[in-house]
């Protein structure tokens, strides 16, 4: 399996049904360069968002893949509804996955929620990160300040 098997994803139709192939397949774990890149990739936003709901079926996700997340979340140019995704989407890694979260990787998090948090959000939104913020503080055993 290559790592990055999507190809051009200006062609998403493809991107798509390849995403929902190797998802059924059980073989996201494999191509997390090319998940991370479809993440990363701002023109279209179908492909991002069901990219962001098959999140879940990732045993160990890279630092990149969670990265990617994080940007989504922490994007203020993205609709509100594909940050809401985004927060879910690392809610189910934590409360799945045993993957070690790198300190780097909790550090940018928390970071990132606080940031958000820190400026007036619609409430659903505010409740999406306050909740995933929640959660990344008990797991990561930090003390919150929210």
């Amino acid at each position: 399996m290559q790592p990055d098997p999507f190809g051009n994803l200006q062609d998403w139709g493809h991107a798509m049904e390849l995403l929902t192939t190797l998802s059924d397949n059980g073989k996201l774990n494999e191509c997390q360069p090319g998940l991370a890149r479809i993440l990363a990739f701002q023109g279209n936003w179908r492909i991002r968002e069901e990219t962001l709901k098959r999140m879940r079926y990732i045993q160990n996700p890279s630092n990149d893949l969670i990265r990617q997340v994080i940007n989504i979340i922490a994007d203020a140019n993205l609709y509100y509804e594909m940050r809401i995704i985004a927060c879910q989407a690392i809610e189910e890694l934590l409360n799945r996955n045993h993957h070690p979260y790198y300190a780097s990787m909790q550090t940018v998090l928390l970071q990132t929620l606080s940031a958000q948090m820190s400026v007036p959000q619609p409430p659903i939104f505010q409740q999406a990160l306050e909740s995933l913020h929640s959660l990344a503080c008990a797991k990561f055993c930090v003390a919150s300040n929210q």
